[in-house]
């Protein structure tokens, strides 16, 4: 959203945090300070709460509207962790002019513990549906050396077990026939042979092993609407996710994919089996797919609303 901003001619000044280190905190507050007192800023926006928005709330300028933005487990856990983290939630949502999540389903969790429904909207930052966008299964395939005739089914994201990782393996050693690619970090763990590990990638070649695919893998335990599914939607490629978090806003059941129950080995079985056995069918879900996210999760159109957004809050300031 930030590229997105900046090509609509909005000057974006950030405080980013770039190392995983604790120290790397210390550079982050400097700027986050720096930047709340920037007498020239029409508005402040902090991602990731709380980390993110500690300065803004505590030093803005009143004048300066501050927007939260949530993205998943900082709303969906952080705050239940203890009282003294919900009184911290609820207190960066009252100082703040106006607070966005990345799924309707987070939003109604912030409403459920003070948010102003009028003052929430959910808007998650959208995909690029010109980039991420079908190609030749035909040609990827062959450029990766993956056969032809075989289903393949691929997993983007984190090698952590809370995105559903070893469902994927049980059910991978049960289907010795279908081939099961796994692209994101982390440890790899034991797998059967059918298991392809590719580590982490580059968006063109991320672009490439959906095109590659035939259905995407998402049996997380958590999630808002996830990244990997709007891409693999955007390249026409169903998928089967669990029913959490924000995966039902985006996967219609039936339409553009399928929709299980969280751990749920024996279901992940049973609808990895019907994208093998219903090929017709798993591509016409697959061009709905595209129409999804080109209607509600174009980047484009999300950037218009964030600014429609700041629009109104500075008429308003």
């Amino acid at each position: 959203m930030v590229k997105d901003l900046e090509s609509q001619d909005v000057l974006v000044k950030k405080a980013v945090k770039t190392s995983a280190s604790i120290t790397g905190y210390i550079p982050f507050y400097c700027k986050s300070v720096l930047l709340a007192k920037d007498p020239h800023l029409d508005i402040m926006q902090a991602e990731y709460i709380p980390h993110s928005c500690i300065v803004p709330m505590l030093l803005r300028r009143k004048t300066c509207p501050l927007v939260l933005k949530f993205h998943g487990d900082d709303a969906r856990i952080f705050p239940f962790k203890n009282s003294f983290f919900m009184s911290l939630t609820q207190a960066m949502i009252k100082r703040a002019d106006y607070v966005l999540t990345s799924s309707e389903e987070i939003r109604n969790t912030l409403i459920s513990i003070g948010a102003v429904p009028e003052k929430t909207s959910a808007l998650h930052s959208g995909v690029d549906t010109i980039f991420f966008s079908p190609r030749s299964q035909k040609s990827t395939r062959q450029e990766h050396g993956l056969p032809l005739d075989a289903t393949i089914f691929l997993f983007v994201g984190r090698l952590h077990a809370w995105k559903g990782l070893y469902e994927i393996l049980s059910v991978a050693k049960c289907c010795p026939n279908e081939i099961f690619v796994f692209v994101g970090p982390g440890n790899i763990p034991d797998h059967p042979k059918n298991c392809l590990f590719v580590g982490s990638q580059q968006p063109d070649s991320v672009r490439a092993w959906y095109n590659a695919a035939d259905c995407l893998l998402l049996p997380t335990y958590t999630e808002a609407v996830p990244t990997s599914v709007m891409e693999s939607f955007a390249c026409e490629i169903p998928a089967i996710v669990t029913n959490v978090g924000g995966c039902p806003e985006i996967v219609q059941d039936g339409k553009n994919g399928l929709i299980i129950p969280v751990r749920d080995i024996p279901a992940l079985y049973e609808a990895v089996i019907w994208m093998r056995n219903h090929p017709a069918e798993r591509k016409k879900m697959g061009r709905q797919a595209r129409v999804t996210v080109k209607e509600h999760y174009d980047h484009t159109i999300l950037i218009e609303k964030l600014i429609s957004i700041h629009k109104n809050l500075l008429c308003n300031k």
